[in-house]
């Protein structure tokens, strides 16, 4: 890991969430700024590359109790091509919403994972280069297994009650209890911020994704407490 510039690289949407829940109003930075933050408390001294590739903006709307959110987004009101560095990890935000996605290609060493929003899909080429692809249940496009057929490594389904990660010929489930009461936003890049940093010193998949799921519990936790 010391051989590359970063451990992890981050590229895609960098958000100015417009956030009510319920009637409380308040504004945080999305995107890629979950995963940044996430990342700091899990280990403030990773070295973490931030390439934001678009910038702008979105309204959302949080149920607590259905543990829901409903966003209305402009993603890409400014866009830039990213500097590329070497990096353990080049993680991509949200890949099927980008105008311009051909900066992959110079992407040489290193793993490449994404994460996939509302609305839209991503097509063959480009899923045949992700090494790991994180996407809820709600917006999937084709069935999981089709799609993990399609990704060059593993897909990562994460809903409420758990995971289901497959790569076309191995797959595992992980269960898990949801939380009441929850503000999930940025919950998936919580998730997937998990994952990044224990892929960094771990290769058994199932050992990344059960400390995610358990790691992201601990942290949602603490945010029930500081509401």
């Amino acid at each position: 890991m010391n051989n590359f510039d970063y451990d992890i690289s981050l590229y895609g949407h960098l958000v100015h969430d417009l956030v009510f829940e319920d009637f409380k109003r308040y504004q945080s930075v999305g995107g890629m700024g979950n995963v940044w933050n996430a990342l700091i408390k899990i280990d403030s001294n990773l070295r973490i590359n931030l390439q934001p590739t678009a910038i702008g903006n979105a309204l959302i709307l949080i149920d607590k109790l259905k543990l829901e959110k409903v966003v209305s987004a402009k993603l890409n009101l400014k866009t830039r091509e990213p500097i590329i560095y070497s990096s353990h990890f080049h993680h991509i935000m949200y890949l099927n919403r980008l105008d311009d996605i051909s900066f992959i290609d110079n992407i040489k060493t290193g793993f490449i994972s994404a994460d996939i929003t509302d609305d839209g899909t991503v097509d063959d080429d480009t899923l045949k280069k992700i090494d790991y692809l994180f996407i809820s249940k709600k917006n999937l496009w084709i069935d999981v297994d089709k799609l993990s057929k399609i990704v060059k490594g593993w897909v990562i389904l994460h809903y409420p009650g758990g995971s289901y990660t497959t790569n076309g010929v191995d797959s595992f489930e992980i269960p898990a209890i949801p939380l009441k009461n929850l503000n999930i936003l940025g919950a998936g890049d919580i998730f997937a911020s998990n994952f990044l940093y224990k892929r960094l010193y771990e290769e058994d998949i199932k050992k990344c994704v059960t400390f995610s799921h358990n790691n992201t519990t601990e942290m949602l936790r603490e945010r029930i407490v500081e509401d």
